[in-house]
């Protein structure tokens, strides 16, 4: 994939699972700031999707890593958006960490799709 636009999702990831961190330690449930930073990351996700389905037709990806790669990229748009709705339907610390391990696996997704793209 060419370009910063993984590195910047993972860096994007990575500091939203730090923000939600501090919340954690803070006891603070999930705020409008929060959700805004999450739709950021949501929105990064959604272009790397348009931008690997536009770059595979170049690529000589075989079925099993075809299905791999758009398989991640699919579960990266669900993980922030299931972790925030858990966090918001149960209000305590621990659905808020729920919301730091979505986005540490929402991290994870932007690896695994980088590693899955040929080079």
């Amino acid at each position: 994939m060419d370009g910063p636009l993984p590195l910047v999702l993972l860096v994007a990831s990575l500091l939203f699972t730090a923000v939600v961190l501090v919340y954690v330690a803070l006891d603070r449930t999930p705020d409008w700031g929060l959700l805004g930073f999450a739709a950021v990351v949501e929105v990064l996700t959604l272009v790397l999707l348009v931008v690997a389905a536009v770059q595979v037709g170049g690529e000589d990806l075989s079925g099993g890593r075809l299905v791999t790669l758009f398989g991640y990229l699919v579960a990266g748009l669900v993980l922030l958006p299931i972790g925030f709705a858990w966090s918001l339907a149960e209000r305590s610390r621990g659905a808020t960490a729920v919301l730091m391990i979505a986005g540490l696996a929402q991290a994870f997704v932007v690896v695994r799709v980088m590693q899955v793209w040929p080079s």
